[in-house]
């Protein structure tokens, strides 16, 4: 049996070997249907970018009886289409800019990555390849070599756009981490905007990531101190069905203890929320005599529980949000008499590292360059790894304030405490009531305005 699997596979191999020596070197093989849906800007060095800009699918699994078709998803994050501009506007506001990469044109190549793996790393991988152009340069190409618009084969090289030797993304710990591992074989980088598991902290096992999302461990510690400033002992830990999750409460309850701060309870819950999963999470909520949460999941997640929570009629929680759903405003358009008085730490900021990067490596003198030989990058030619190099010794001021990296990859830790009050016309409006700075020593790291706070029971004292 294993020697007639071994020559099925044989001959299988030389088959398709036979047909691919026929299709010619020059041809690039896409496999899977053309990707249209994509925003492409052309420029001299073309930066990836991966937003979720849709998530929760709602399709059912493939039957692999007819061809599968693109999953659905249910929700558009109106948060991510605002990540993806400011990427967008932070690259066009650099090429009108004289003192930054004067004789460089910038440009961008994103795709939605749908808080999905496998679409992720699909979108991924047109990015770093160069997906072909899609409309009447590809059919004119196609015509000339008398091939059909469907083939594997049906595109040449040539017609690729300009590959990304770097992708700002994505929004997901857990999805950054897989695609860590397969980009990170080529010695692609990876910048993250949003992913803040401690785990992606590892250069041994990811050497190619950086972020401009501080770590986990910087924000657990700021959590603790919050906690423990108000003077909640007791509180109530739950978190999403992830790695990201996982470590963060793990870190969470090893830091709390050190100020005298005890978790009610901790509780994981799946990311497809079936009813039995909210009856299981609601009932550890109602039964603890806690009403400060912890939450750490994203928006998504968080809405099937308010869901759950409205329907209950549970009132007076005190919400804190960890940073995945801190300033996600599409929740209050819901659930905002549920929210009301939720306190959160934010990120301050979000810069394009790989161009500061591209400016050193602009600055370097023949002769005097950081690669073998002595040799400087070719501008015109970047090479992932080259960039790394230049993006890991990244140094420069941004409004006024020095961005910098540890040894990492992690930015130094800033964070606003942000408060989630109500207008008296019923709208949202977050205020900055604190800040917490990881630079400085403990004592005086966490700031916090109370009189300012607004509180979800109208008075601080009764969540005790």
């Amino acid at each position: 049996m294993a020697m007639l699997a071994a020559k099925l596979l044989m001959f299988l191999f030389l088959s398709q070997g036979q047909h691919c020596l026929a299709a010619g070197l020059d041809k690039c093989v896409f496999l899977g249907e053309e990707q249209k849906n994509s925003l492409y800007e052309k420029g001299d060095v073309v930066i990836g970018g991966l937003f979720p800009l849709h998530y929760s699918p709602v399709s059912s699994l493939p039957k692999y009886k007819t061809k599968p078709t693109p999953f659905t998803y249910k929700y558009f994050s109106s948060r991510a289409l605002r990540w993806m501009l400011t990427m967008t506007f932070a690259i066009k506001e650099i090429n009108h800019r004289s003192d930054l990469l004067p004789h460089l044109k910038l440009g961008f190549h994103i795709r939605d990555s749908c808080d999905d793996i496998p679409v992720s790393l699909s979108a991924a991988l047109l990015l770093v390849n160069g997906q072909p152009d899609v409309g009447t340069r590809a059919e004119s190409l196609n015509r000339d070599k008398g091939l059909e618009r469907n083939s594997h084969y049906n595109v040449s090289c040539a017609a690729a756009q300009t590959v990304s030797p770097v992708i700002i993304g994505d929004a997901a710990s857990g999805v950054s981490m897989a695609l860590l591992k397969t980009l990170g074989s080529f010695h692609i980088p990876l910048v993250s905007y949003f992913a803040s598991c401690s785990c992606l902290s590892n250069q041994k096992e990811f050497p190619t990531f950086m972020r401009t999302m501080p770590s986990d461990a910087f924000q657990i510690r700021a959590l603790a101190r919050l906690v423990s400033y108000f003077g909640w002992t007791w509180v109530g830990v739950i978190g999403v069905e992830s790695d990201y999750a996982r470590f963060a409460i793990q870190l969470f309850l090893k830091e709390s203890v050190k100020y005298g701060v005890c978790a009610s309870y901790t509780h994981f819950y799946p990311v497809s929320l079936s009813q039995q999963a909210l009856d299981e999470l609601l009932d550890v909520i109602q039964m603890s005599s806690s009403k400060v949460i912890i939450n750490f999941s994203s928006e998504s997640e968080m809405q099937g529980i308010l869901r759950e929570v409205r329907y209950r009629n549970i009132t007076s929680l005190q919400w804190i949000a960890s940073e995945a759903w801190a300033t996600a405003k599409s929740l209050w358009e819901k659930f905002g008499d549920l929210l009301t008085g939720t306190l959160g730490f934010a990120i301050r900021r979000a810069d394009v590292i790989p161009a500061h990067a591209l400016e050193d490596m602009s600055n370097c003198k023949v002769g005097q360059g950081p690669f073998l030989n002595r040799t400087c990058a070719d501008l015109k030619n970047v090479k992932p790894w080259q960039l790394i190099h230049y993006m890991k010794r990244a140094n420069f001021s941004a409004l006024g304030e020095k961005v910098n990296f540890d040894e990492n990859g992690d930015p130094i830790a800033y964070y606003d405490l942000m408060n989630w009050q109500r207008r008296p016309d019923g709208s949202l409006h977050l205020v900055k009531v604190g800040f917490y700075d990881a630079s400085t020593p403990d004592g005086r790291s966490l700031v916090i305005n109370e009189s300012v706070i607004q509180w979800p029971v109208g008075k601080q004292e009764q969540l005790f």
